[in-house]
């Protein structure tokens, strides 16, 4: 009995992993578009605000997709992606909370506080100097 490598393994979850999410996209943006067409009575400010706040769900899926990817090829920078798409889906939820007719304060500034933290977290992140390691030559006595 021969036993699958890890290797084939992760390429093959690699691999659905993206499918799924590029079908998530994939419907995200036909619910848009099906959303666009059936508001088309109900004025300009709907139609622009189910624009808004899908293409931020779309940006969102963008960042978790560019995570994704990332983390399957082994680079680095799939926590930035994250941080991201974070703020992105916590700025949409702003924009849906401010266009609905029920604004709560202390929820703004909830979303807001986590605004705040999530991009000094991608700022300590992206500035951070990487230090280049140096080897000790082995000095013989």
């Amino acid at each position: 009995m021969k036993f699958i490598s890890s290797s084939i393994i992760f390429k093959i979850v690699s691999i659905i992993v993206q499918i799924l999410l590029l079908l998530g996209l994939g419907f995200t943006i036909l619910s848009t578009i099906i959303q666009m067409i059936s508001s088309l009575q109900g004025g300009l400010f709907l139609i622009a605000s189910i624009i808004l706040e899908n293409v931020l769900l779309i940006i969102v899926f963008l960042e978790v997709y560019l995570s994704a990817l990332d983390f399957f090829r082994g680079k680095g920078r799939s926590v930035i992606y994250v941080i991201d798409a974070m703020i992105s889906f916590v700025s949409r939820e702003i924009i849906i909370e401010i266009l609905t007719s029920s604004v709560n304060p202390l929820n703004l500034l909830t979303l807001g506080g986590l605004i705040i933290a999530g991009a000094s977290a991608r700022y300590i992140l992206s500035s951070r100097k990487r230090k280049p390691v140096r080897f000790r030559k082995n000095k013989k006595i």
